[in-house]
């Protein structure tokens, strides 16, 4: 009596958690993604910074100030496209997650209304 008891309860909480694991899973896995992103952005931006602070370190002349300057229409067009670059990437990070979000709660809803059929 308790076996079958426990195994038909084992079952239904299994079902019943199973979209909360998916949940977890896909939120942890968004949080590896953004995390790695950061990092990547982070990396990129301080070795940018290191090169202008080297760059204006070897300023020594008017001349070598010249070609700093000059130097720098270059350098702002980078990060711009840098940025333009990160803002599309953590924007596709985020409608993939939330396609994930739609697609997870589609199936939970259609879990929940066989479940309730069958009930």
């Amino acid at each position: 009596m308790y076996d079958t008891f426990f195994s038909n309860t084992g079952t239904e909480f299994q079902q019943l958690f199973a979209p909360f694991q998916k949940l977890n899973g896909l939120v942890v896995d968004q949080i590896a993604k953004v995390t790695e992103f950061q990092l990547t952005a982070a990396r990129s931006y301080t070795d940018m910074g290191m090169e202008q602070l080297r760059a204006v370190a070897g300023i020594q002349d008017t001349g070598s100030l010249q070609a700093f300057v000059e130097q720098q229409g270059k350098v702002v067009q980078t990060l711009n496209e840098k940025l333009r670059d990160d803002t599309t990437t953590i924007a596709a990070l985020g409608k993939d997650f939330t396609a994930e979000l739609q697609k997870l709660a589609q199936e939970s809803v259609a879990g929940a209304s066989k479940a309730s059929r069958a009930a």
